[in-house]
Order: C-alpha cells, then structure tokens, then sequence
C-alpha cells in the first residue's frame, strides 16, 4: 500500500456495523459535494449489500453521524434527529454486473433497483448501469468505460493519470476473496492495466458465466474503498487479508494508490 494511504478494520453486529458504514459513506458523500460538487460511488453486487443499501436508502440521523465522529460539512444540518440520505448530487455505477437480462434474479443492477434506489430521493438516471444483457459482451464492456470516461474527461484527471477517481468504491468479498468480478482463477482479468472494464468468463461464478467488471488500478484508484463483508467466513477472511496474513486471492490486492481502506466486517 501506498505510504499515504491508511487502511482500518471495523468489527461489530451486523446491525451495528451496518449503521457505521452507512453513516461513513453518507459523510463521505456530503464531502464530496462541498469540496468536488458531486459525489461519485461505484455499488458492489452480490447478496451483502441489500442490508446496507436499505440503509442508506433510509437515510442516517446526525445523533449517528456524531456517535461515530463523522460530521457533515458547513451548510447542512447539524441536529442530531435529522435523516440524512444520500445528496441529490450523487451518482452510482457499478462494479460489475453478472451478463443475464435485467429482471433476472441474480442480476446486480435489479438488486440495487430494488433496495437503493426507490426510497433514496436519487433519479433514476443517477445510475450509470453496465449493459450485461447485450450479447457482445466486449461491446458492452467498452461501452461502459466510454460512460464513464464521460465523468473523468482528460482535461480534468490530467494526462498523467489513466484511470478515474471514484470518491467512493463499494466492494463485497466472496467466499473464495474474490471481489467485484474478479477471481483468482484468471490470471489475465487481474494483471489488466489499461482497460477501466473488462467482459470475462467466471466459471466458478455464483451463479456461472460471463461478466462485466471493473478492473484493479480503476479499483485502487478510488479516494475511498470499502468492503463489506458479512457472515462468520468472509469476517474471518477479511480480517486476515487486513493483517496481511492472507496475500493469494484477488481482494488482497487491492491497495489504494492514494486514498483509505475500509473493512467492516460483521457476523450475525
């Protein structure tokens, strides 16, 4: 990692922890809007974040915000019983998608449909979604990364730098450490270091097939990175990929070039 980056480990209830990522990333989005104007968040995929995007969705009250030491920027309201969602200025995208139709049960952006979005004040059109139903998954993978070049136009990131820079990048762990869609089992998908998105095949998927993701320097160039991991197992992984104990599947590779490292991790 980085010498200035920081990495920390939290570990509470699954309630508990819940409210305090929620709460983090809810400041970390007021602070975006105040000093960039807007506050860009890639959403991770699978099963563990429904709970935390209901969350968010909810909103955090200040009494929260202050109990964890996370206070919002000048100009928003300081009281403690105030909810605060996520600000109108934030745009989502997606850290990879599996390559099924929309409505398919195991698709991504329909899980994130139904537990962010309907009750979190943010359009519709806020989501800046990975396309997995088209055929020409390559295709698909190329039109993201023009979507979301559209938000880092050169001119602002400087020629200098070749990947975007998230505010915020929601990752989950899998069972096996993999995360987003990247799994130790395809060596070239983790060795990528120009492409910002990538169609792959995951045969060891859940469920199996193709996919859509981002790929590692776009991840570890991200100001802020969360994982999320939930469950006795993934817990135990996670705390071993922090203490570094753990350095041979995928989620131990990502180490911010310049930004923080969180880990919440809970057991019911």
């Amino acid at each position: 990692m980085n010498r200035s980056s920081q990495k920390f480990l939290y570990h509470d209830s699954e309630t508990a922890t819940t409210e305090h990522a929620a709460a983090l990333i809810v400041a970390k989005a007021y602070r975006a809007v105040a000093e960039r104007g807007r506050f860009l968040m890639v959403l991770a995929g699978g099963n563990s974040p429904r709970i935390l995007y209901k969350r968010l969705a909810q909103g955090v009250s200040g009494e929260l915000l202050e109990h964890y030491k996370l206070p919002l920027p000048d100009g928003w309201s300081k009281s403690r019983e105030t909810l605060h969602q996520l600000p109108e200025k934030s745009w989502f995208f997606m850290g990879d998608e599996r390559c099924l139709p929309v409505d398919h049960p195991e698709s991504n952006e329909r899980m994130i449909r139904e537990t962010l979005l309907p009750h979190s004040g943010i359009g519709e059109n806020h989501l800046v979604r990975m396309a997995g139903e088209m055929a020409d998954t390559e295709e698909a993978a190329r039109e993201y990364e023009g979507a979301i070049r559209s938000f880092f136009p050169i001119e602002e990131r400087g020629t200098s730098d070749k990947f975007p820079r998230f505010d915020l990048m929601l990752l989950g762990l899998g069972d096996d450490g993999h995360t987003a869609s990247l799994f130790a089992d395809n060596a070239e998908a983790l060795q990528e270091q120009n492409r910002w998105v990538i169609a792959l095949n995951a045969p060891f998927g859940k469920p199996p097939g193709k996919r859509l993701s981002l790929t590692l320097p776009v991840i570890n160039h991200a100001r802020n990175i969360l994982f999320f991991a939930t469950g006795k197992a993934k817990s135990e992984l996670a705390e071993q990929i922090f203490l570094e104990e753990e350095k041979s599947v995928p989620a131990s590779l990502v180490k911010p070039v310049n930004g923080t490292l969180f880990w919440f991790t809970a057991q019911p």
